[in-house]
């Protein structure tokens, strides 16, 4: 065989082996594959949560995802679940749910899905199905007397085919122990996200309440008073006691409902609770408050001793309640610079107007220039700073006042009499 003979040859070997090649791709490309794995949606870790201990309840706060754990939206999620752990130190991620004890379920609505039509925005959600995607929900544990001890200590994994060990606390550690608090987030068919962070306030004891809280008020402002926590002994004793430092206070009170105003839409859900917000804005260092009033509306009053700062700060109880209705028994201030001038016909009454935001009106009162006793002038308060006596006989001399009404229901406060003045009719 010659050269020229051997390359025709093999160009006609890899010619054939091409086409099979070629036939052999297009075969495989018009066949279906394995089937894919289906992408499995789980709720991003619950990244914010709050713990508050106020007494004997802790007030847990946690933030609803509103993501997948891969960013994707919307969010795949059907509850939330709170633990809570008391120990010197928390359990790792993997033996939260062993060792912890289910404090609350949160049901969250999920959101639509990208398909599904627009909500109705002129309803508001149904809250009693669940949470909203995003919000912040509390949620209240009470600190019964078994969970101020020593939980369950998690235990190591085994170790070939031997027992789990039970680690050794230790010793070092602080003798506080703590309560903590984790959320898992759990999609629609059950499958738990990954945990977040812990939050954790310690269990020390906590400082003693006030033993009373005195009110007084007066037209415009309400002075709230109690004893230090401990009575004298106990407030030289806690200004003793570094590092945790002095007991401060804060203020709580409670407004009886307008029975006027319209349904609260927003009432309480049962998985769900409101953290109690005091009405100062940080704890006090004084044992004293000042507060507006609100008058013919009754008021409670309590004061909790609270000690530390966050997150290491601790509230006790509440002191007992102080209730009352506050009434406005303050009469206005007097008119004043009450001026008559007489012309033809009549004889005109002007006076400066009352500051009070409650004044409603004003009744004049007239008499003779020797009456001792002024009789009302007008059948119902004039609500002007002006009158005009038309009434009046030419050549006699009257004496007039006048007095300010306030809004008081059934009965009006009325203020002393303006200054006398004396004017004789033409």
């Amino acid at each position: 065989m010659n050269f020229a003979s051997f390359v025709v040859k093999k160009r006609a070997s890899w010619s054939s082996w091409l086409i099979v090649f070629v036939a052999f791709v297009a075969a495989a490309c018009g066949k279906k594959g394995p089937p894919l794995a289906p992408i499995v949606r789980i709720p991003a870790p619950v990244s914010m949560i709050q713990a508050q201990r106020v007494g004997a309840e802790a007030f847990i706060t946690v933030t609803v995802p509103a993501k997948n754990i891969d960013g994707s939206m919307p969010v795949d999620i059907g509850r939330i679940e709170v633990y809570g752990y008391t120990g010197r130190r928390p359990p790792s991620n993997a033996q939260w749910v062993s060792v912890a004890d289910l404090v609350a379920t949160i049901p969250v609505i999920p959101p639509p899905s990208a398909g599904a039509p627009p909500a109705d925005t002129t309803q508001p959600p149904d809250l009693s199905k669940g949470a909203l995607t995003g919000t912040m929900v509390t949620v209240i544990d009470t600190l019964t007397p078994q969970k101020l001890v020593q939980g369950r200590i998690p235990e190591e994994p085994r170790r070939g085919r031997g027992a789990p060990v039970t680690p050794i606390v230790n010793t070092n550690e602080p003798d506080v122990l703590r309560r903590f608090y984790m959320a898992i987030a759990f999609s629609e068919r059950g499958r738990p996200g990954p945990p977040g962070t812990a939050a954790e306030f310690p269990l020390g004891e906590t400082p003693e309440p006030p033993a009373f809280v005195n009110a007084y008020y007066t037209e415009t402002m309400m002075d709230v008073e109690w004893p230090p926590s401990g009575g004298i002994i106990g407030f030289l004793f806690n200004n003793a006691l570094p590092p945790a430092g002095p007991v401060m206070y804060n203020v709580y009170r409670e407004i009886a409902p307008d029975p006027f105003a319209l349904p609260d839409a927003t009432a309480q859900v049962p998985w769900a609770g409101t953290p109690p917000t005091p009405i100062n804005p940080a704890p006090l260092a004084t044992t004293s408050f000042m507060d507006s009033v609100e008058f013919d509306r009754e008021r409670c009053y309590t004061v909790r001793p609270v000690r530390g700062t966050p997150p290491n700060m601790v509230e006790g109880d509440p002191s007992p309640p102080n209730c009352f209705i506050p009434v406005d028994l303050f009469p206005p201030a007097p008119p004043a610079r009450l001026v008559a001038v007489a012309d033809e016909g009549g004889i005109s009454l002007i006076w400066e107007p009352n500051a009070e935001p409650d004044v409603v009106g004003y009744m004049v009162l007239r008499g003779e220039a020797t009456d001792a006793t002024l009789q009302p002038l007008t059948p119902t308060p004039v609500t002007e700073p002006r009158f005009r006596d038309t009434h009046v006989t030419a050549g006699k001399k009257y004496m007039y006042a006048v007095v300010a009404l306030d809004s008081r229901l059934p009965v009006a406060n009325v203020s002393a009499e303006s200054n006398r003045v004396d004017e004789t009719a033409r």
